[in-house]
């Protein structure tokens, strides 16, 4: 049986397919790993090792696994993704050996190989392992943040297994906005793949989608507009899409930036695309929240992306986030006036609650309530299929988070060092000096 097992979700399959793919690209064999959905198939296995990736809001579910597994198994669990990152203590805590700091493509491969080579236990060799942390004679040990320069040296997809997922493109953002862990995770410089790696790789996809933080910015540092690189790489598909296959840009599992939602843009994405759906991340209907949150952008930015996608015959589905830290009944109206306006005049809306992640700015700030007016706004809207999203099931999730960071708070991990901790003593602070607003992104 193989002493390597992988334990997939739903929520970390995206992550592993790459992970899997640049394990074999250094010369890992894949037919040594169980890679398995079931619970009860790897606990049968017996491996050496289970392999594990979560989010914050996974945390509960997975410690029932882990008891299991260390009850069953005994096998070393390792463990990767942002949790592991920004609460390394606290995820040891919850039963795991080793926690994966930062990008994982050549530690987990490393690591693999030491641990094979020192009989699966947890000695003073891992200490040459850089982007761990584990307890070493009961002392806590961190080994540096992982960073992988070129992402785009390994491949997104596995030869040998069969497994697909949307293909990440581009990674890292600029705009570290508070409540966000991606660029505290990827860094605050845009990555990307290039062009001829995509369109290689994007044949094995029926239906071809992307993971992106910010989808019309491929090809820039991330702050600024490159039309003649996007166009180039939407240019550069059109064969796969004259083979049957349907091109999706700019729509789930990604999303624009409303600044960013131009007239440029949008001829590209109708000439060369078959998206019909637009994610705009606006986040908030005050100007005051989003100066507050980092967003950089105005509310006036996401009236005009709006308009236009539906002047190009997209329906623009908007993201907003409800319960925001100094959230007043004010600026929930602000944003209820906002989605209303979005949706009479023909988009989607998608509202989320609040939840503090840790390893961002924000991790120890405390969502609003929502006002009556914002409860009695969102119920109704929900019932007549009018606004998505999840917001009733993120509010007791949000509660459980705060909990859990009030508890188990420690300083993150992050790609660039210290991350700003704005609420460590449960006051709001407004960090003017920081928030500049912007206009539209600068075109090249």
């Amino acid at each position: 049986m193989p002493e390597v097992a992988l334990r997939l979700t739903r929520r970390n399959h995206n992550a592993f397919v790459h992970l899997l793919a640049a394990l074999e690209t250094q010369g890992y064999a894949l037919g040594d790993i169980l890679v398995s959905k079931s619970l009860e198939e790897i606990i049968r296995a017996k491996p050496k090792i289970v392999l594990y990736s979560f989010y914050s809001q996974e945390v509960w579910d997975v410690e029932r696994e882990v008891k299991l597994l260390k009850e069953r198994t005994g096998a070393i669990l390792v463990v990767g993704g942002y949790h592991a990152t920004a609460m390394p203590r606290h995820t040891l805590r919850m039963g795991f050996d080793i926690a994966v700091i930062g990008e994982g493509e050549e530690v987990l491969y490393e690591l693999l190989t030491t641990l094979g080579r020192t009989g699966y236990k947890v000695t003073k060799d891992l200490l040459n392992v850089k982007g761990l942390a584990f307890y070493l004679g009961g002392e806590f040990t961190f080994t540096g943040f992982a960073k992988v320069m070129d992402f785009s040296k390994f491949p997104p997809y596995p030869e040998a297994l069969r497994l697909i997922s949307p293909m990440e493109i581009s990674r890292g953002c600029p705009f570290a906005c508070y409540y966000c862990q991606t660029p505290y995770m990827k860094g605050f410089r845009m990555r990307h793949r290039p062009i001829d790696q995509i369109v290689r790789y994007s044949r094995r996809m029926k239906d071809m989608r992307y993971i992106t933080p910010n989808a019309f910015a491929y090809g820039s540092p991330g702050a600024i507009l490159r039309l003649d690189k996007l166009e180039a790489l939407l240019k550069a598909l059109q064969p796969l899409r004259k083979e049957g296959r349907r091109l999706f840009y700019g729509t789930f599992p990604s999303e624009v930036r409303p600044e960013f939602v131009l007239p440029e843009t949008l001829e590209l994405l109708v000439q060369y695309t078959d998206t019909t759906r637009l994610a705009i991340g606006a986040q908030s209907g005050d100007d005051a929240m989003l100066k507050a949150m980092h967003r950089l952008h105005k509310v006036e930015h996401v009236v005009r992306a709006v308009e236009l996608a539906l002047e190009y015959g997209l329906e623009p589905v908007v993201d907003f986030i409800v319960g925001l830290p100094n959230e007043t009944e004010e600026s929930q109206r602000k944003s209820i006036e906002l989605m209303k306006w979005i949706m009479r005049k023909g988009g989607k809306v998608r509202a989320h609650y609040f939840m503090p992640l840790p390893g961002t700015p924000w991790a120890r700030c405390k969502p609003s309530p929502l006002s009556d007016e914002m409860k009695k706004f969102l119920g109704k809207m929900a019932a007549e299929g009018k606004i998505e999203g999840s917001w009733g099931m993120q509010i007791e999730i949000s509660r459980r988070l705060q909990r859990l960071i009030e508890e188990f708070y420690e300083e993150p991990f992050s790609y660039h060092g210290k991350v700003l901790d704005i609420c460590s003593d449960q006051k709001f602070i407004t960090q003017a000096e920081v928030g500049t607003t912007v206009n539209a992104p600068r075109k090249l």
